[in-house]
């Protein structure tokens, strides 16, 4: 298996899927960024006016809020919460594993290796690699911005800063399990991308809310993106962190069982 794992890591490294997903985050987070220092820089701000851009009182207190912020919460409620490193990570995932079975590439793989359970731990630990790197990524990209535009955060502490690594790095791959599933279940990149927008965007789980609410019934805090908020709003010293690293692990459990026995049962 860790013959495998290098030589994922090693194609993953080589694709420019990998720079280009990474590219469009850095490019996202950096006109974030912009948008923050317009916004809570009173002589920006007052430049954006006079362009047009109007300002309520509701905006006054966001804007109260924002710089009130640690960099920690600044970065997830801004970043991660719209779901675009999920989104990036799913679809990652999808082009990664189809090529494997488009190409042919899978059969060479099981004709040497038998067993099928080492092939989807790999692909799990790959993306995982990915989604520290890329959180990294986001991270440093986030700061070096706020310096250059003189934006100012409050500092995090150190168990903030692991909750935010551990909360959003679990369900990034739990994310990432559910796409190489869809994957190896369907073997469609069509399919798999087409997943990746409904999926970590909250659009299934925004219409299943809202019917459910009709009876009275909640499943949000029982989803993956159900997760990203809960963790964001531990962040925000509004909630408690574990049950939603729990539902994670169920999900992550859940998909990488279901991978295995598709892997098992179906034909290469």
């Amino acid at each position: 298996m860790l013959n495998m794992l290098r030589m994922d890591l090693r194609r993953m490294a080589q694709s420019k899927m990998f720079y280009i997903a990474f590219g469009a985050m850095a490019a996202g987070v950096i006109l974030t960024v912009v948008l923050l220092h317009i916004v809570t820089d009173p002589d920006a701000r007052a430049g954006a006016m006079r362009m047009g851009m109007v300002f309520t009182e509701e905006d006054g207190a966001v804007i109260d809020d924002i710089v009130q912020m640690t960099f920690t919460e600044a970065l997830c409620s801004t970043v991660y919460t719209g779901g675009v490193l999920f989104l990036a990570l799913y679809i990652v995932s999808v082009l990664f594993v189809c090529s494997d079975f488009n190409s042919g590439f899978a059969k060479n793989i099981f004709s040497v290796q038998s067993a099928r359970w080492p092939y989807f731990v790999s692909k799990v630990l790959c993306m995982a690699v990915v989604c520290g790197i890329w959180m990294a990524g986001t991270a440093i990209v986030f700061k070096v911005s706020c310096a250059v535009v003189d934006l100012r955060f409050l500092g995090t502490g150190t168990f903030p800063a692991a909750a935010f690594v551990c909360g959003f790095g679990l369900v990034g791959i739990a994310f990432c399990a559910q796409g190489i599933f869809l994957s190896v279940l369907t073997r469609s990149e069509g399919a798999g991308i087409a997943a990746a927008i409904v999926l970590p965007g909250g659009i299934v789980v925004s219409l299943l809310e809202s019917l459910l609410g009709l009876w009275g019934i909640s499943i949000l805090d029982r989803t993956l993106y159900g997760c990203v908020q809960g963790v964001a709003m531990h962040l925000g010293a509004r909630g408690p962190l574990a049950p939603y690293l729990v539902t994670a692990v169920v999900w992550l459990a859940v998909w990488t069982f279901g991978a295995i026995v598709v892997l098992k049962r179906r034909d290469i």
